[in-house]
């Protein structure tokens, strides 16, 4: 990958990440092209090695879960069970969309300081 083809690519990450963080939709097919860029970005992060704990960051970073499922006590189950499962919906949905907006931030992070830290080259 060329640097070119590396900075159109973090302007890409750039664009989708202010899509999800204005519009919340965070749907299999939006996400997942999304997680495939930033996969990109770790490998080729990864082989121009930039520093130990950078690298230690990306190591630890992984892959987007897309079919995460939020845990829920018995008292949520118990409370959906009450409220003909309403309360378990959004509930549900309020972890997902948390889960969804942590991951994206923290990887935009990283995705940040790797465009800073090529930029002072």
């Amino acid at each position: 990958m060329t640097i070119e083809e590396l900075y159109r690519t973090f302007t890409d990450v750039n664009f989708r990440y202010l899509r999800f963080m204005k519009t919340h939709n965070f749907s299999r097919e939006l996400v997942e092209p999304y997680d495939s860029l930033i996969e990109t970005i770790r490998l080729q992060a990864l082989k121009m090695d930039f520093s130990p704990t950078m690298n230690e960051e990306l190591n630890a970073l992984g892959r987007l879960d897309l079919d995460f499922v939020p845990k829920l006590s018995w008292a949520v189950n118990f409370v959906g069970f009450i409220t003909f499962g309403y309360s378990k919906r959004k509930i549900t949905r309020q972890k997902t969309k948390s889960y969804y907006l942590r991951e994206i931030h923290q990887r935009h992070l990283i995705v940040q300081s790797i465009q800073k830290h090529l930029e002072e080259e």
